[in-house]
């Protein structure tokens, strides 16, 4: 354990041109302070994985309605899993492992709960440590919520979804056959689809290939029953037209939007010709589900049923290029930062 605390903090970048909601590699500055210590109440939490999500982007670039953007200057904010190191808090004893949403530095102070004021999440004994951002993280508890609270799966139905090969996908599309369901992922390229593939996705579809829509159409011959929507745009568009009547369209995330110019969406009169619902759900809306889909979810862990699918970037300095990737088709399985 080393006194040094390296922080990556929110830059203002001289050429902004990506526009939108997606971060720039000018957000990133590398700083270097003291080890915090605990004040009375606080503990040290010491970074073993940064886990990049679209929250980082939101953070920096602010999410409207939810949070104000980040000052030039402050220390960035994300995924967080590793172990307290230092406590002055006897609910939270020295040894713990915990995930929370913390500083993306090498040392965090907490209270015992995160930047979204939800308590730090304890890793049970027999989990690995990354696992804590994977199958019991936000990836793994989206994929449950989605599939198990606000689909309304039922045996028999084909779930489609997309980011299949990335963080929420790969794991609902292990979730879906628990369901009774039939899971269909969309991916971009041979080489992601076909891992997919052997992650459990019982039929991919290439976004990269110019006849996405006839994929999609080939694979549900009988009509999408639910898609689970990671990424929207051009893939919830031909979506739309390959929905079974009376189907559910859930929208998890929107990378596609998260560019200076929003993606359009033509094919909105399928919602009333096919007699769709569509709806939307924010993770920490529902902070009193995490801890049932956590219980299930590391049944289904150790009992083999989920293979968390991982892509490590190995050091500090790898942070940037990680948390970019997400945006730029870079990622193949859940995207984390192993801190050397």
């Amino acid at each position: 354990m080393t006194d040094t605390n390296r922080a990556w903090r929110v830059g203002q970048p001289n050429d902004d041109t990506a526009g939108g909601m997606a971060l720039v590699r000018g957000h990133f500055e590398r700083s270097e302070t003291k080890m915090p210590s605990p004040g009375p109440g606080e503990v040290v939490v010491k970074a073993e994985y940064f886990s990049p999500d679209a929250m980082n982007h939101a953070w920096v670039r602010g999410m409207p309605g939810k949070f104000d953007p980040l000052a030039p200057g402050t220390v960035m904010r994300g995924g967080v899993a590793g172990a307290i190191v230092k406590s002055a808090n006897p609910q939270w004893p020295e040894g713990t492992r915990i995930t929370g949403f913390l500083d993306w530095a090498d040392y965090s102070l907490s209270d015992g709960t995160d930047y979204m004021g939800v308590p730090l999440q304890i890793i049970p004994e027999g989990i690995d440590t990354h696992s804590g951002l994977v199958t019991l993280g936000m990836s793994g508890v989206c994929a449950w919520l989605g599939l198990f609270h606000f689909c309304h799966a039922r045996p028999g139905d084909d779930i489609l979804i997309s980011g299949a090969s990335g963080a929420i996908g790969s794991i609902a599309g292990q979730l879906a056959p628990l369901a009774g369901c039939r899971p269909v992922g969309i991916a971009g390229g041979p080489e992601k689809c076909s891992a997919a593939l052997d992650a459990g996705f019982d039929a991919m579809v290439d976004y990269k290939a110019p006849d996405l829509g006839d994929q999609i159409a080939a694979a549900c011959p009988d009509g999408v029953n639910i898609f689970f929507d990671n990424v929207g745009g051009a893939l919830l568009d031909a979506a739309l037209v390959s929905m079974a009547h009376n189907g559910q369209v859930l929208i998890c995330g929107g990378t596609a939007h998260y560019g200076a110019v929003p993606t359009p969406i033509y094919n909105h009169i399928h919602m009333a010709m096919r007699s769709l619902t569509m709806r939307g759900f924010f993770y920490f809306d529902h902070v009193d589900m995490w801890g049932e889909a956590r219980e299930r979810l590391t049944q289904s862990l150790k009992e083999g049923a989920i293979r968390e699918w991982l892509d490590i970037a190995e050091g500090f300095d790898a942070t940037p290029d990680a948390a970019l990737a997400g945006f730029s088709g870079g990622v193949n399985g859940r995207k984390l930062v192993w801190l050397d």
